[in-house]
């Protein structure tokens, strides 16, 4: 059994939100990424200094993000599966805001 620790925890919570904001986007549910962000920053307290969610993810690399869900799905479930418009945006090397 390997311990969790206090940063993991964190980022699986950074992590999980992202998903479901990438999840609304492939959607149509949210259609503005900047919008998005500022919504899950003051809407749900998502963390300030990260930029938002989709930013965020921006930051890490779509394909590093796909790379930790896959890896974090197949330990822990369905809850940290990437949506098919991030697994696109990775095998693409796109971004959700042009960096």
């Amino acid at each position: 059994v390997t311990a969790v620790t206090a940063a993991d925890l964190v980022r699986r919570f950074l992590l999980v939100q992202a998903l479901e904001a990438a999840r609304c986007m492939d959607a149509g549910v949210i259609e503005d990424a900047g919008e998005a962000d500022v919504g899950a920053i003051l809407g749900w307290g998502f963390a300030p200094w990260s930029g938002g969610p989709l930013s965020w993810m921006d930051s890490v690399g779509t394909a590093n993000i796909v790379a930790e869900a896959d890896a974090l799905a197949a330990k822990h479930g369905e809850r940290f599966e990437a949506p098919p418009l991030l697994r696109e945006m990775a095998a693409e090397d796109r971004s959700f805001h042009v960096l």
